[in-house]
C-alpha cells in the first residue's frame, strides 16, 4: 500500500533520508490513511538528532528539543520531526523527567498509546508495524501498547485519549486497556484543566460520546456526572452546540464545570445563555421574539438542541424565527422608532427612560403595528 502524501511531507522525510537518516510518518497520519481519513497534519519520526534536524532545514522552530522535538517549516507548513527516543520516568503522570535517544525505531515506536497510533510509514519501506495496529485496526479495537496499566501510569492524559478515540473512531476498548483506564482514572487529577477540557470537547464530536460514563462514574472528573449524551451525535455538525450539548447533560453545576475547565468567555457566555432558555416555552411569534433578543442567531442552536435532546418538532419554530429576521420585524430596544432622546425630551429621567423602553419594546413583541414615533409617545 502506498499513501499520497503532500509535497511539502515528502520533501522533510526526503531531506532526512538523502542525509543517511531513517525517517517516517507516524502515529496518527498512518492511522487515518488506513481509515480512509485524510490526514490533517502530519507527525515525523527520525534517527536524526536535534541538532543535525536543525541544520538540514532552513526554517526551523525549537519546540520541544529537550525532549527531540523540532518544528519544521516545509512549504509553509509546520512539522513537528522528534528523534526516536526512549522515556525515562513520568513523575507528574504526564511528562517524562527526561528522555534518552535511541537508533531503534521499534523502542521509540514501544512508547507510544494505542497500537493504531503506534504505526510507521514511508514510500520505501511501506507501513511498518511491530505491535499489531494493523489487526486491531482491522477490528476496530482500541489496544495499549505493551502493559496498559504503564501506559497510563506514564501519562494519565491517554485515559482520556482511549475514551476519546473510541467515540471518534467508534471502535471498541480491549478489555485489559479498558481494566486498566478506570483503575487509573483518578491520576487524571494530576492533568491541566486545559488538556481535560480538549479531549472532552473532541470526545463530544464523536458518534458515540456515551463511552466515556464509566469513566465519569469513577468520579476523577469531579465536577462531571452521568448524563444523557447518546443523543448528541443528531446535533448539527457545530463543536460548540456538541460540547454545550455535552456539558449540560454532565454538569451538576454548569457555570462550576464552565469554570473548573477554563472554558473561554465566548463560549462560557455562549453555554450560559443557551442554557437559560432551554426550558423556555416558544410556542408563539412573541415568545420567539422574546428569545431572539437574548440570543440573536443562537436561537437556532437552542432549537436544534430542543429537537435533538427532547425530540420536539421545531421546523415552525425555525421558519418564525427566519422569517422575523428576514423581514426586521422589531424585537430589540435598537429597533424601536424612539429612543431613549425622545423620551427624554417627553419629560423621562434615569432609569424611567430604561423602564419605559422594555414597556415599549415588549408593547411592538406583542403588535408590530405599533412600531411607529407617533403610537409609541402616545403609549407612554
Amino acid at each position: 500500500m502506498q499513501f499520497f502524501l503532500p509535497e511539502s511531507v515528502k520533501a522533510v522525510l526526503s531531506t532526512l533520508k538523502n542525509s543517511g537518516f531513517e525517517a517516517y510518518i507516524v502515529g496518527g497520519s498512518v492511522r487515518n490513511y488506513l481509515l480512509g481519513i485524510l490526514p490533517d497534519d502530519f507527525d515525523i519520526c527520525t534517527s536524526a538528532r536535534p541538532e543535525q534536524i536543525l541544520n538540514l532545514f532552513d526554517k526551523t522552530v525549537n519546540t520541544g528539543i529537550k525532549h527531540g522535538t523540532v518544528t519544521v517549516i516545509s512549504d509553509g507548513k509546520p512539522f513537528e520531526v522528534t528523534t526516536f527516543r526512549t522515556d525515562g520516568a513520568y513523575k507528574d503522570f504526564r511528562h517524562p523527567d527526561n528522555v534518552r535517544f535511541t537508533e531503534s525505531l521499534k523502542e521509540d515506536l514501544s512508547r507510544r498509546d494505542f497500537t493504531v497510533n503506534a504505526m510507521c510509514y514511508s514510500d520505501d519501506t511501506g507501513i511498518i508495524d511491530y505491535f499489531g495496529g494493523l489487526d486491531d485496526l482491522k477490528n476496530r479495537t482500541l489496544k495499549a501498547v505493551g502493559v496498559a496499566d504503564l501506559r497510563f501510569k506514564e501519562d494519565a492524559l491517554r485515559i482520556l485519549r482511549l475514551f476519546r478515540f473510541a467515540s471518534t473512531l467508534g471502535f471498541d476498548i480491549e478489555s485489559e486497556t479498558y481494566n486498566a483506564a478506570i483503575e487509573n482514572a483518578m491520576l487524571l487529577s494530576n492533568i491541566s484543566a486545559e488538556r481535560i477540557r480538549a479531549e472532552l470537547l473532541r470526545l463530544s464530536l464523536g458518534s458515540c460520546p456515551e463511552v466515556i460514563t464509566p469513566l465519569i462514574r469513577t468520579g476523577c472528573i469531579p465536577f462531571l456526572r452521568t448524563g444523557e449524551i447518546s443523543k448528541i451525535p443528531l446535533l448539527p455538525e457545530k463543536s460548540q452546540l456538541k460540547f454545550f450539548a455535552f456539558l449540560s447533560a454532565t454538569s451538576e453545576n454548569l457555570e462550576t464545570t464552565l469554570n473548573s475547565l477554563k472554558c473561554s468567555n465566548s463560549f462560557s457566555s455562549y453555554a450560559k445563555r443557551l442554557q437559560a432558555d432551554i426550558n423556555t416555552e416558544c410556542k408563539t411569534r412573541a415568545d420567539i421574539k422574546r428569545i431572539l433578543r437574548r440570543l440573536e442567531n443562537d436561537i437556532f442552536d437552542l432549537f436544534y438542541y430542543k429537537s435533538a435532546i427532547s425530540g420536539i418538532d421545531i421546523t415552525e419554530q425555525i421558519n418564525i424565527a427566519e422569517q422575523i429576521l428576514e423581514s426586521d420585524e422589531p424585537y430589540k430596544i435598537s429597533q424601536l422608532c424612539v429612543d431613549g432622546k425622545d423620551l427624554q425630551n417627553n419629560g423621562y429621567r434615569g432609569k424611567e427612560i430604561g423602564d419605559k423602553l422594555e414597556y415599549l419594546l415588549e408593547c411592538i413583541i406583542e403588535n408590530p403595528s405599533l412600531n411607529t414615533k407617533g403610537k409609541l409617545l402616545k403609549l407612554i
